[in-house]
């Protein structure tokens, strides 16, 4: 029994462990975009391109790799780990590009709350590949635990949405612990 709990942690580790290098890869580039080496900033036109298509280069092969953490913890490798990689990534850069418009607009946000929560779900569930009563177990597992975590962070912005600065994270710090939370589940659930 001490083993399946080492591999619920480990597998919700490695999900926290995405989470912090995508993350990190969105901080790198925004500090590129607008503070760059030297202090070059973009509005006074002083980017260098090269090395700021270097570092955004870097920072997403960074967080892609980081992104194949939890599904490797699960057991994926090869071709499958590459494309359960990529449809994870395809979900955070839809998180990414909804939340920089959720300022705007309260349906953004809760379009980037949905990316936010899926992408953990769609790795998870990819990363394990079963089929039979294994695979629905899973699925309504991970469902479940997915729709809790969205409706709590949809709380969360109805409760502190239009708060200043510390506040207005709540519901982005709810969202974010599916990718602990989901990863855990099906490390758990599934067999071996």
């Amino acid at each position: 029994m001490g083993r399946v709990w080492l591999q619920v942690a480990l597998a919700a580790g490695a999900g926290l462990a995405s989470l912090v290098g995508c993350s990190g890869a969105f901080v790198a580039i925004f500090l590129l975009l607008f503070v760059g080496p030297g202090g070059y900033m973009v509005w006074l036109g002083r980017l260098n391109l090269p090395l700021f298509l270097f570092g955004v280069v870097v920072a997403l092969l960074l967080a892609l790799a980081s992104l194949s953490l939890s599904a490797r913890a699960l057991g994926a490798g090869g071709g499958h780990l590459t494309k359960t990689t990529l449809l994870s990534g395809l979900g955070i850069c839809a998180f990414v590009f909804l939340s920089l418009g959720a300022y705007a607009n309260v349906a953004l946000a809760a379009f980037a709350l949905v990316a936010l929560v899926a992408t953990p779900v769609v790795g998870s569930l990819l990363a394990v590949r079963e089929e039979g009563p294994l695979a629905v177990r899973l699925g309504r597992a991970t469902v479940i635990a997915a729709v809790a975590i969205y409706c709590a962070s949809l709380l969360a912005w109805w409760a502190y949405g239009a708060a200043d600065w510390p506040y207005y994270l709540a519901p982005w710090v709810v969202a974010s612990l599916s990718w602990a939370v989901i990863p855990g589940i099906v490390a758990l659930l599934r067999p071996g």
